[in-house]
């Protein structure tokens, strides 16, 4: 190929790049080579999936025992014309306290550092790809369902991206699971399965997925933390109202969920708006069966739903929560981090195993909890409406 030839063609590249994601063959050959060198743990995934792109995540992941896999940092671009993003640093499942009806046994099963199962084939189903040596990371991309329906311009249907893992946690297995949909949000999910406890089969007990995420909208530093409460009262009949203040009056601390409250919290940027005027910011929308409140030693971090300090080196311990907080440092315009509980109650069923020669030997179905980080004002306008 000419010198002329690879100029023209490089600087076409460049352009192409910067108007959009696709590219010709030559053009993805010349980009692959003038490009940095990708990291092994980063995935790039634009959406649709297999259409010109509209929205893309850059993410990268890691491995280690213990926390199992874990998120280092996440970018999104808005449109194929936007730049990068940053929406999270670090995410982890930060602990998983698994207390037993009778008082015992309560586990700490992070903290125990049991490793990640090697997956395969199955585990990755017909469209899953295996990553790591050996492979302990699937990467999915599943149609998401309905995004939405409009009588005039019919239907449309929403992608995400997924990656898991699978925590070997003695009998219990736990599937720990991030998703990146293609309208920006971020799902959080930790699955129970396996087998429940040998000799207390028919036992209940809680396994309280206990999340540490490190917020950090538009970079870090730069973000504050409301809470948003939906209010209905006999006093004003008939009305209602949406009511956000600052969380724990702007400074480290605990709120509580109220289901008659539909509590969400709020992490805004407060100087970088949309088209509207209106701060860029996520809604950390919980998913509930209950809360959980357990009143054992060292047990002080389930009092409550949700906490937020600043982001601090080597506070990654969530059952030293609530001594993290006694700092009371400012959370507006700060780096935040938000630790979240999400609970899921078990209370075992004949469903969960089965006899074998007066033994009864289990398989338990996952059960899920999690939470989301939906975007709110992060658009001016829908990401996926036909223009």
């Amino acid at each position: 190929m000419k010198l002329s030839r690879i100029l023209a063609l490089t600087t076409f590249a460049v352009l192409i790049g910067l108007a959009g994601f696709a590219a010709t063959p030559d053009e993805a050959i010349l980009q692959k080579a003038a490009a940095p060198v990708q990291p092994a743990n980063e995935i790039i995934q634009s959406f649709p999936a297999n259409e010109p792109a509209k929205t893309a995540w850059k993410v990268r992941w890691a491995t280690s025992t213990g926390y199992g896999l874990t998120i280092e940092s996440a970018w999104f671009k808005r449109g194929p014309k936007d730049h990068w993003m940053q929406v999270l640093g670090d995410a982890r499942l930060a602990e998983m306290f698994v207390p037993y009806h009778t008082g015992s046994p309560r586990f700490w099963d992070v903290s125990y550092n049991f490793s990640l199962i090697s997956l395969n084939k199955h585990a990755a189903g017909p469209s899953g790809k295996l990553l790591g040596d050996p492979p302990v990371v699937c990467k999915e991309v599943r149609d998401r369902g309905i995004l939405w329906v409009d009588t005039d311009t019919g239907v449309r249907r929403g992608q995400k991206m997924l990656l898991w893992a699978c925590l070997d946690a003695a009998n219990y297995r736990y599937l720990i699971e991030y998703g990146f949909q293609d309208d920006g949000v971020i799902t959080f999910r930790v699955g129970s399965t396996g087998r429940n406890y040998s000799t207390r089969e028919f036992e209940g007990h809680m396994h309280n997925g206990l999340w540490r995420v490190n917020v950090n909208l538009d970079g870090a530093g730069k973000n504050s933390v409301y809470v948003m409460e939906h209010i209905e009262t006999k006093d004003d009949a008939g009305k209602a109202q949406t009511v956000m203040r600052p969380f724990n009056k702007g400074v480290e601390g605990f709120e509580d969920w109220h289901a008659d409250k539909f509590t969400m919290l709020n992490i805004a940027h407060q100087t970088k708006k949309n088209l509207r005027k209106i701060p860029i910011s996520y809604d950390v929308v919980p998913l509930r069966m209950g809360n959980a409140r357990h009143y054992g030693v060292g047990e002080e971090c389930t009092h409550h739903d949700f906490w937020i300090t600043v982001n601090r080196k080597g506070e990654f311990d969530y059952p030293k929560v609530h001594e993290y907080v006694k700092n009371h440092a400012k959370i507006m315009n700060a780096d935040v981090v938000l630790w979240h509980s999400s609970a899921c109650h078990h209370d075992p069923r004949s469903e969960d195993g089965e006899f074998r020669n007066g033994t009864f030997v289990g398989s338990t179905p996952v059960a899920w909890s999690g939470f989301d980080l939906r975007p709110r004002n992060l658009f001016d306008r829908t990401p996926h409406f036909p223009y």
